[in-house]
């Protein structure tokens, strides 16, 4: 009697719980509970577990979140999370900064180092010996200069004037002669009234006629010479060399025969 008495309190107590506590369901939009789910890793502390590693080809996981839900209220708290640019096989996904080098608008132009120095010798002054004149004791005569040159065995310079010649390419031919005769005075054969002196002859002309040097000639018809010293230097003969009369005499007594005479063109 006494036990069934018990039982029937605390059948009674619980019932009474049961009536005054406050009925608690679950919300429509409350999601099911369920474990959360589990990882290796430890939380880095913001409330987000990042995966341990994530493969080669696999998209970043998208920013977590959190939702906190107090007892008895369906307010939502949200905390969101930018998550870096993950790295998959080693390789960053996103690193503009490993982009190409743009080129550069300027370029550095290398400028070419100067040449070599030449060794040939330069030129001679206008009035010195020509080069490549041939070599021990000679007369040389420069068609283009109008000017001979008397040159010793040593190769010095003794003396050098201008003359008057004919630059007909073959009046005289250009080369090395020797002096193979000399006249006091002569004329000319096509017209004997022009004579000269002290006439030193080394070549043939274009018609074959004698070429030497000599003195400026004389017209005995007219009493003149036929051209004057100050004309000398320029190419008025009919192929001989004329020279002044100081200059003709100098010659015919320093070119005996055998002298070498070097033309050149």
């Amino acid at each position: 009697m006494g036990m069934k008495l018990g039982l029937a309190v605390a059948t009674m107590t619980f019932a009474s719980v049961l009536a005054i506590a406050p009925a608690v369901t679950a919300s429509p939009d409350d999601p099911p509970a369920t474990d959360p789910p589990t990882t290796d890793e430890p939380s880095t502390g913001s409330g987000i577990n990042q995966p341990a590693t994530i493969g080669a080809g696999v998209a970043p996981r998208s920013p977590g979140s959190t939702t906190t839900t107090a007892p008895g209220s369906t307010t939502t708290t949200t905390t969101t999370t930018t998550i870096p640019a993950a790295v998959a096989g080693g390789v960053d996904i996103d690193a503009p900064s490993l982009s190409a080098p743009k080129r550069s608008a300027t370029q550095t132009q290398l400028v070419p180092p100067p040449p070599p120095p030449t060794t040939q010798p330069p030129p001679p002054p206008p009035g010195a010996l020509p080069l490549n004149s041939g070599t021990g004791r000679r007369a040389v005569y420069s068609k283009s200069q109008q000017m001979v040159w008397a040159v010793d065995s040593s190769g010095n310079v003794i003396k050098n004037h201008l003359v008057s010649g004919k630059r007909l390419w073959c009046d005289p031919r250009v080369g090395t002669y020797n002096v193979f005769s000399r006249s006091r005075y002569t004329f000319a054969l096509q017209n004997p009234s022009i004579i000269w002196g002290y006439m030193v002859r080394f070549a043939k002309g274009c018609n074959g006629g004698n070429i030497g040097f000599h003195e400026i000639p004389f017209d005995t018809d007219t009493g003149r010479r036929v051209q004057s010293v100050s004309q000398l230097g320029t190419p008025l003969s009919g192929g001989c060399v004329r020279q002044s009369i100081p200059d003709a005499i100098w010659m015919w007594n320093w070119a005996y025969i055998g002298t070498k005479v070097v033309v050149l063109p």
